[in-house]
């Protein structure tokens, strides 16, 4: 009886065991994603161009996190526009401290701040070597192009060459990937890039660029073109809706193409985080042009109610829904204080806002200094149904006709404005018009004030720039500080104006126009300059009669940085013919 229980219990524990060996295991039935020619990259976009401090390298930290195989750049590395190599070194090396940090090979590629000269691209072949190249990896070709091989965006015949063979030579690749700085392949004439795109013919290839800092996707040529957002370059970080954010993009290479994500610094999107078909639409609202506040020419310079023309113009393909509250401030109000409006797409309206003085009789030159801002937001219903919107805000430039100061006697030009005591001096604390004015800082930066003043022959200027910091070079086309002088009263004159050292007469460099009889002087200080000029009024008549009325500008170049090739220019007003100029601005009125 013992033995048959024993075989009975043998029997059972033989049944169980198999029971359990054939159970599947809790797994689906799809293969091992292991195939060896997998392999993985990342790419991280613009760094400069307005660089937000700290997010490159907490980029590289997460790029550190994913152990991607290599990881590529799409430029725009360091600062750069600078010709002082103490500059460039000091940027490079703390580049390259952070990149030092990963595990893995980064493959550096040229954007325009970093090649922005002839000494910083020698500076890269030094550092770096070539400027444009390619490697092969897992039957895999990598073509990365210099984009900025050409002053202002392009690709020379030697690149173009150098890549037609390079595609020639590796017609075997099953992929290639093409990685670029500026999205040529997006221009209008392309610079040069066409020439690289027909020799790309027919073969699988996926193109990666950046510069925009924002982000695209679009199928060209049937094959998929990325334009990168940023990677801790300058940017509004209005969201992933319309393709500003920080990120990294990550590349799985498998057997039939590439698969791409990007990562956000938060959160993971794929490749249609942007929809093409939204693309379009969402730069009109990006650019903001959808908004216009008309410049306001007043007739004389105080006011207590002005009419101000709002101009909202829809070019996208959808309706735009437009809204905003125009907040009512301490001295002015508005009416209407709130707008509401759909706009079907490729059509305009005209609105009238009155801004009303709630003190009696106000000062334009009040709203010089302090622009009223208009912020008004405007969004359309995105392919996903998603609503996508965005603010834009808009100044009100307004400006009102001038009286040149009349004078009894000749003023002597030595950049001594003592004798302008009584003269009535315009300050330019906010000017209305920048070359770039990213590097303006505000009034306490930099500010100008001046005057117009005439006799019976002579027109005359007084400027006074106040500065943080003047810089003074040797020759006038060197970065430093000076002076720009327009004026036209029928013929244009163009001037441009700029210190010498400790001597008064200025070296001058005449841009348009004829100047016969032209005096000048400029006397610098640490922290300011005064020009004093004068020209004849026979010089500024068309006939044989002296004008009635001058249009004026001043323009003053800010430059904090010996080493910035980009200096901020403050303009009183627009520059003239610029999409911001208005024609009435700064008209004097010379006949007392």
């Amino acid at each position: 009886m013992k033995t048959k229980n024993l075989i009975l219990l043998i029997v059972l524990l033989g049944l169980t065991f198999n029971y359990t060996i054939a159970q599947k295991l809790p797994v689906t039935d799809k293969p091992l994603n292991n195939e060896k020619s997998v392999f993985r990259f990342a790419i991280v976009s613009d760094r400069t161009g307005g660089m937000q401090a700290g997010i490159f390298k907490q980029a590289i930290d997460k790029v550190n996190l994913m152990q991607p195989e290599f990881v590529v750049s799409v430029g725009d590395l360091i600062d750069g526009y600078t010709e002082d190599p103490n500059i460039w070194n000091t940027q490079w090396d703390e580049f390259d401290a952070i990149v030092a940090s990963l595990d893995m090979p980064f493959y550096h590629i040229p954007g325009n701040h970093d090649t922005s000269n002839k000494l910083m691209i020698e500076a890269w072949h030094k550092r770096l070597g070539k400027d444009y190249y390619h490697f092969k990896y897992n039957d895999v070709l990598f073509l990365a192009l210099n984009t900025d091989e050409i002053e202002g965006g392009g690709i020379g015949p030697d690149q173009i060459a150098y890549a037609k063979k390079t595609l020639a030579d590796n017609q075997d690749a099953k992929w290639t990937f093409v990685i670029m700085h500026r999205p040529l392949w997006s221009y209008g004439d392309r610079a040069g890039y066409d020439k690289i795109e027909a020799a790309l013919g027919k073969r699988n290839y996926t193109v990666f660029s950046g510069h925009h800092h924002h982000y695209r996707y679009k199928m060209h040529n049937g094959m998929e073109h990325f334009t990168l957002a940023t990677s801790g370059g300058g940017s509004n970080l209005r969201g992933t809706d319309v393709g500003e954010f920080h990120h990294i993009t990550w590349v799985t290479m498998k057997e039939d193409g590439p698969r791409v994500a990007h990562l956000e610094l938060s959160g993971i999107y794929d490749k249609n985080v942007v929809h093409e078909s939204d693309y379009e639409d969402i730069q009109v609202l990006r650019k903001g042009a959808w908004l216009h506040v008309l410049p306001y020419v007043h007739h004389q310079e105080s006011f207590d109610r002005i009419a101000v023309k709002l101009l909202f113009e829809n070019t996208s393909q959808k309706s735009l829904t437009i809204n905003g509250k125009l907040a009512n401030k301490d001295d002015f109000s508005f009416s209407p204080n709130s707008i509401e409006e759909t706009l079907l797409p490729n059509t305009t309206k005209e609105i009238m806002v009155d801004v009303i003085s709630n003190n009696g009789k106000a000062s334009l030159q009040q709203l010089n200094d302090a622009p009223l801002a208009f912020e008004m937001q405007a969004g359309f219903e995105g392919v996903s149904g998603n609503n996508i919107s965005l603010k834009t805000t808009k100044t009100l430039m307004v400006d009102w006709q001038h009286k040149a100061n009349l004078v009894n006697s000749k003023k002597i030009i030595d950049a001594d404005l003592k004798d302008w005591s009584g003269t009535d001096f315009i300050p330019v604390t906010q000017p209305q018009f920048f070359n770039e004015g990213w590097d303006w800082k505000g009034s306490e930066d930099g500010v100008f004030q001046f005057a117009v003043a005439k006799d019976n022959t002579q027109l005359y200027l007084g400027v006074k720039f106040t500065d943080e910091l003047t810089i003074i070079g040797k020759d006038i086309a060197e970065k430093q500080d000076k002076f720009y002088i327009h004026l036209d009263a029928g013929k244009r004159l163009e001037i441009e104006l700029a210190a010498s050292g400790n001597v008064k007469k200025p070296r001058i460099n005449l841009l348009n126009g004829s100047a016969k009889g032209l005096n000048a002087a400029i006397v610098k200080t640490a922290t300011s300059q005064v020009l004093e000029m004068s020209i004849p009024l026979s010089e500024l008549k068309t006939d044989k009669e002296f004008p009635e009325t001058i249009r004026v500008n001043i323009g003053v170049m800010d430059h904090d940085r010996p080493e910035n090739t980009k200096p901020s220019v403050l303009w009183w007003r627009p520059v003239w013919d610029s999409e911001s100029d208005y024609k009435e601005s700064g008209v004097f009125k010379l006949a007392q």
